[in-house]
């Protein structure tokens, strides 16, 4: 009978405490803690239940959340049926069966554990070097844009140069041609009339 009580009463004092802790959490002070324990089980677990009350009238959180607890009981409370009950020899071999996951995991964790951060200082450089970057990166693009125009003008000068110079050379040759062609027939008359004019003479 004692030990019943007591642990009662230990319950009673858990469940004082974590509506503290609540309640300072929810409000930011503690009124529960000031209240003084009522000596029997009863009244106390009636005070429980007015501060209780109290905390849902004033915090919208708490009153969702025992709402969610009255509309889905099983979220805070499973049942004992949904608990796997599994023979001895069957958990020692599942155990068993997963032992190399947890050796596995176990160095895992203790490497990670031992690897050391790297220095700061480098990011905190690199960071320093932002707006850097930025001021390179947008030069660079300037420069990209200005080589971009300098291969326009010079594919339109290379164009005209092609247009102008070759194809009018080539008209000019081709001119030139022509004129000597007309001489050459000028030339060779001259000295037919002249071969002629020798011969008679």
């Amino acid at each position: 009978m004692a030990t019943s009580q007591r642990t009662a009463a230990d319950t009673l004092a858990l469940l004082e405490d974590r509506l503290r802790r609540v309640n300072y959490v929810l409000n930011g002070d503690s009124e529960t803690s000031e209240q003084q324990p009522a000596s029997s089980a009863t009244a106390r677990l009636r005070a429980l239940e007015r501060s209780l009350a109290q905390l849902r009238n004033q915090s919208p959180a708490a009153a969702e959340v025992l709402a969610l607890l009255k509309a889905h009981p099983a979220v805070f409370n499973p049942s004992a049926a949904e608990t796997p009950n599994l023979p001895t020899n069957q958990l020692t071999a599942l155990i068993l069966a997963h032992s190399q996951l947890y050796t596995s995991v176990s160095g895992s964790l203790t490497q990670l554990q031992s690897t050391q951060l790297p220095d700061s200082a480098a990011l905190v450089k690199l960071v320093d070097l932002g707006p850097r970057m930025e001021r390179v990166l947008a030069r660079q693009e300037k420069q990209a844009r200005e080589v971009s125009e300098l291969r326009t003008r010079s594919a339109r000068v290379v164009e005209q140069w092609l247009e102008v110079g070759m194809l009018g050379m080539s008209e000019r040759w081709a001119e030139w041609e022509e004129r000597l062609k007309d001489v050459e027939v000028v030339v060779r008359r001259r000295e037919g009339v002249r071969k002629r004019e020798e011969g008679v003479v």
